[in-house]
């Protein structure tokens, strides 16, 4: 019996790090994070403290989305937020995070000269963090 081709698995999200707590971060985009936490917070995976600081906030789109919807979704959404961002930007890393899970068959990303124009208008770098899955029995 054949399996069907694997899904690719594609997401992005702009993550924040850097010194302070990441409810200031909230406090200066005015925006909720998705997930977030403070130096010393307990990381609930291992039961240990976090050693930096975090605030994410995801495209929302479901990761069988491409990569590229989610990246325009993350620009719409910052679009309105470039002098806070440029607040953040002095002390902060602001990161596109960029996660895909591919199959054998093909994988990568292409941003085009507008996307990456309008990264660098927010002050982003891009993370890319790609991951081959051979099989029906990964869990991602």
């Amino acid at each position: 019996m054949t399996s069907p081709p694997l899904t690719r698995r594609e997401y992005a999200y702009l993550r924040i790090t850097g010194p302070g707590l990441h409810e200031t971060i909230t406090e200066t985009l005015g925006i909720r994070p998705s997930e977030a936490w403070n130096i010393g917070d307990e990381n609930p995976r291992n039961g240990k403290p976090r050693t930096f600081m975090s605030w994410r906030i995801s495209s929302g789109l479901d990761d069988t989305m491409p990569l590229s919807q989610h990246v325009e979704v993350l620009f719409l959404m910052l679009h309105t937020k470039v002098e806070s961002l440029r607040k953040l930007w002095i002390d902060h890393d602001l990161q596109l995070q960029c996660v895909g899970y591919f199959p054998a068959t093909g994988h990568g990303a292409h941003f085009d000269r507008e996307q990456i124009r309008q990264a660098a208008q927010l002050g982003l770098s891009f993370d890319l963090d790609f991951y081959y899955v051979d099989d029906y029995e990964h869990d991602v």
